[in-house]
């Protein structure tokens, strides 16, 4: 099993490698640092291999260097190998809907899972402490829930799950304490297999609920009053990369590290 993490020779996606180097890890797999050839300068690119290298070796991941003429060898190449997961790196200001490699990347939609990583604050991604996943309601596919587990026990990070309900002005203001309770002991049982998980592999994380008027303005909020160093954040293939979700709003003056994790075919 692989992991690739693609380079273009900045300090981002040094950084996002850094992750995805921390995940192949967890996984025992090799972590293949991809660049296809474009405007970049090569030299630079070459750099950050043996920077990103001498990191690999301090955390004994087996990584290789490949380069590619085109976007099309890079697909063949996915096609043809036991590829877990593509990370990319974004620019911090550059929002994930723009024109953008990333984008190309989406719309090829090639069989494989994608991790568009923005980083915010360098550095960071070698200590991750606290983490968070924010999901709507009680919605939370299995490879979801596996990419979250795999960063939270790859970093030995104190774990959340963070469930939004979006409700009306009207409705907001007659919900009281034992309705909060209620609605967290139905989200806490919806997720109950993913708490037998949990104790399967013997790690802890925690389930909060909140009501909102607005999910991004309320996750943002959450973010900045608990200081978490990383946010798992989720995406889909075959839905609509174009109009705004309420999540995206993340990705508007970040606050913190942001994993961006789009499964492949995944429905919820």
């Amino acid at each position: 099993m692989r992991v690739i993490s693609l380079i273009n020779g900045s300090l981002i996606s040094e950084n996002s490698s850094v992750y995805a180097l921390n995940y192949a890890k967890k996984l025992g797999a090799t972590l293949d640092l991809v660049h296809i050839k474009g405007t970049d300068s090569l030299n630079e690119v070459r750099e950050s291999v043996e920077d990103i290298s001498a990191i690999a070796a301090s955390l004994d991941v087996e990584n290789e260097f490949i380069m590619f003429d085109n976007f099309k060898e890079f697909k063949t190449y996915i096609q043809e190998k036991d590829i877990d997961i593509i990370f990319c790196s974004t620019r911090q200001n550059h929002s994930i809907f723009d024109k953008s490699f990333v984008q190309v990347l989406i719309r090829a939609q090639m069989a494989v899972d994608l991790a568009v990583v923005k980083i915010v604050k360098l550095s960071m991604q070698h200590s991750v402490d606290k983490i968070v996943m924010p999901i709507r309601s009680s919605k939370l596919s299995v490879k979801k829930f596996s990419f979250f587990t795999t960063f939270a026990l790859a970093y030995d990070a104190k774990a959340e799950i963070y469930s939004i309900d979006k409700v009306s002005k009207g409705k907001m203001a007659t919900i009281d304490v034992q309705q909060e309770r209620n609605r967290l002991k139905e989200i806490i049982f919806n997720l109950r297999h993913y708490l037998r998980i949990e104790k399967l592999l013997d790690y802890k994380f925690s389930i909060k609920h909140e009501y909102a008027l607005a999910e991004g303005d309320r996750v943002k909020a959450h973010i900045a009053n608990h200081g978490y160093d990383l946010a798992i954040v989720g995406g889909h293939h075959d839905r609509s990369f174009f109009g705004q979700h309420p999540i995206d709003i993340l990705f508007k003056n970040p606050m913190l590290n942001i994993i961006y994790f789009i499964p492949y075919k995944d429905e919820l």
